[in-house]
């Protein structure tokens, strides 16, 4: 036992943990989801190397008291448990990094200004109404997840975390009406499609949400003479860690299109909810979602090289001018990323992943768009650090060097603390992004494949 690193108890119908678990003292990861437990034994405290628990999908209906005593807890899952009430953040651990607590009946959150490494917060699914004061001290946390709860009014107080970064709020009062109202004014006309006009082929990809597949949309279902290849998303769960399939149905159907967006072109409503996307051919995410190690940051795609300064630029312009319209539109897409970003086999570039996204009031598109700006900023800085630009990776141009440099300040720029109103907006950026892809071989580089 004590030689064990990782321990994976999983559906196991525990009704309590066996207290063998103590004797595992370099044990840092331990998933002890899907079973029935109401608490965690105290002896839990002495797994001092202990840095992930996962406790998913159990029937604990306050915070174990445990938990403040593990000390070198970084990450903790206590989703789709039963925990009622009030949380108070005292009874984490002071170094929590990583704090899920998605699918519970939690209304409020208290002393979250103690959790000073908190990085990565979830807490949607939950009856929260009001976010704490104190959130303001909680100077590192970028991503915070607040889909289908209870707020009625825009919660300001998020804009006081100096780093925030990453927001998710659709499904709640504030943003529900707004995307309604988009959907009702026209603002993006999307055919709705009989889903018999639909021919399936292969599966392109599955995840909480649902199923992504190649399918034949014919125009008329006794006339298959004229028809186009699509991509369809089905879903088959009510909801997911960033919100619920009934919102991001929602936004797609109110989304405008926009030729560096993926977006609907129909949806349908039976036999289930669905999306009827555009075909990418050959469509790969330009980075790698994050890891338990990079928390918020995305990792290098698999498979892939470090692209070239060119190829990154044109990432760069196509995610700006995305946004850029996203945000003309008052529509924040919650999850700025790389590995939400695809490229086709023709270099097509399109933002994509709608499922943490939300219509906000137009009064606050400072604050908002500014909170997505500095996540393009991390963006960038992803960019940045997949590119090809080191000496023993090969010969480096003077253009090529110095439009690394740019887009490394821009980054700097984009990722300040502070006052979200006080970066620069995705207008500039453009601006600032064309001046950067001159110095390229002397030209722009194109968004659109050639």
């Amino acid at each position: 036992l004590a030689s064990l690193k990782s321990l994976d108890l999983r559906f196991q119908e525990l009704t309590e943990l066996p207290e063998s678990i103590s004797n595992c003292v370099n044990l840092w990861k331990l998933d002890v989801g899907s079973n029935k437990l109401k608490t965690l034994p105290k002896t839990l405290a002495r797994l001092e190397k202990l840095k992930i628990l996962f406790a998913t999908g159990n029937e604990m209906e306050v915070i174990p008291a445990v938990l403040k005593d593990m000390k070198g807890l970084t990450m903790l899952s206590l989703m789709r448990n039963r925990i009622e009430g009030v949380v108070d953040c005292a009874d984490f651990p002071a170094i929590t990094q990583w704090l899920i607590m998605t699918d519970n009946k939690i209304s409020e959150i208290k002393n979250i200004g103690l959790l000073k490494k908190l990085q990565k917060c979830m807490f949607s699914h939950n009856s929260l109404n009001a976010l704490p004061p104190d959130i303001k001290e909680c100077k590192s946390l970028q991503m915070l997840r607040l889909a289908n709860n209870k707020f009625d009014s825009f919660p300001k107080t998020l804009f006081e975390a100096p780093h925030i970064s990453w927001i998710a709020l659709s499904g709640n009062g504030c943003t529900k009406k707004a995307v309604e109202k988009m959907i009702a004014d026209g603002a993006a006309e999307k055919e709705d499609i009989d889903y018999k006009r639909l021919d399936f082929g292969e599966d392109l990809g599955e995840g909480s949400g649902g199923k992504v597949r190649v399918a034949t949309l014919v125009k008329d279902s006794k006339d298959s003479s004229e028809a186009i290849k699509v991509a369809v998303k089905e879903y088959r769960g009510a909801h997911f860690s960033d919100g619920t399939a009934a919102d991001e149905w929602n936004l797609n159907k109110a989304l405008p299109p926009h030729s560096h967006i993926l977006s609907s072109i129909g949806t349908f409503k039976t036999p289930h909810l669905g999306l009827v996307l555009e075909l990418l051919e050959g469509a790969k995410a330009v980075g790698g979602p994050p890891s338990l190690d990079s928390c918020t940051r995305d990792t290098q795609a698999k498979g892939e090289g470090l692209m070239n300064i060119q190829f990154a630029l044109k990432v760069a312009m196509a995610v700006c001018d995305a946004a850029r319209h996203l945000h003309k539109h008052n529509i924040a897409h919650g999850d700025i990323y790389l590995h939400n970003t695809l490229k086709d086999c023709k270099g097509s570039i399109r933002l994509s992943d709608f499922g943490a996204a939300f219509v906000y009031p137009k009064e606050l598109k400072p604050q908002i768009q500014g909170i997505e700006v500095r996540s393009f900023g991390w963006l960038l800085d992803d960019l940045v650090k997949f590119s090809e630009v080191f000496p023993e990776k090969g010969e480096i141009t003077a253009e090529t060097r110095c439009s690394h440099q740019s887009l490394k300040s821009l980054a700097k720029q984009c990722t300040q603390g502070g006052d979200a109103t006080a970066l620069p907006t995705f207008d500039d950026l453009a601006k600032s992004l064309t001046v950067v892809a001159l110095t390229v071989v002397g030209k722009v580089v194109r968004n659109k494949a050639e």
